[in-house]
Order: C-alpha cells, then sequence, then structure tokens
C-alpha cells in the first residue's frame, strides 16, 4: 500500500531553506517510506512516540514525519539540523 504525503504549513519553508542535494537525498528515502512508512528503527521515543524520522548522517539533517494509518498518509512535520534537538522542539509542537 502506497501512503500519500501531507505537510505542515511551515514544512515547505524549512525545506527550501535547503540545499537542493540534500532535498534530492531527501526525496529518494521519502520513495521509500511512502511504501513502508513504519520502520522500527527510525521511530522517535518520549512524546514524540508516535513519529518517525529520516536522518541524512553526513547533512547532519533531520526529517520528522508522523503517520496516520486511518487515512493512510504521512504528514511532514519538519525538516532540519539536529543541532541541539532543534528539530525533535519543532516537531513536538507541530503534533
Amino acid at each position: 500500500m502506497v501512503y500519500s504525503i501531507k505537510v505542515h504549513e511551515d514544512f515547505v519553508a524549512e525545506l527550501n531553506k535547503l540545499d537542493p542535494t540534500i532535498k534530492q537525498q531527501l526525496r529518494k528515502k521519502l520513495d521509500n517510506v511512502i511504501e513502508n512508512p513504519h520502520i522500527p528503527k527510525n521511530r522517535l521515543s518520549g512524546e514524540l512516540h508516535n513519529c518517525y524520522k529520516i536522518k541524512l548522517r553526513k547533512a547532519g539533517v533531520r526529517l520528522v514525519y508522523q503517520v496516520n494509518d486511518d487515512e493512510i498518509y504521512i504528514l511532514l512535520l519538519t525538516v532540519g539540523k539536529r543541532e541541539d534537538n532543534e528539530v525533535y522542539d519543532t516537531a513536538l509542537k507541530r503534533v
């Protein structure tokens, strides 16, 4: 089953700030995620236990998404640098 993608209203602005090569890498990873969004090793914990991450190690970028199985879509919450857990704090505000 392929999930559709929805984005948080502020997600696009964050994405546009990233380098085009990073956007391309994220797009490739998202292509895999839409077919199987529940990847156990990428599941977050704590207050974000119902969210998952996509990480680009070399770039230090994280994308946080939430899966809605009832309506079959993935909500892209935030994307940005991992520094000081800023991306996770932003995701927590948007859940």
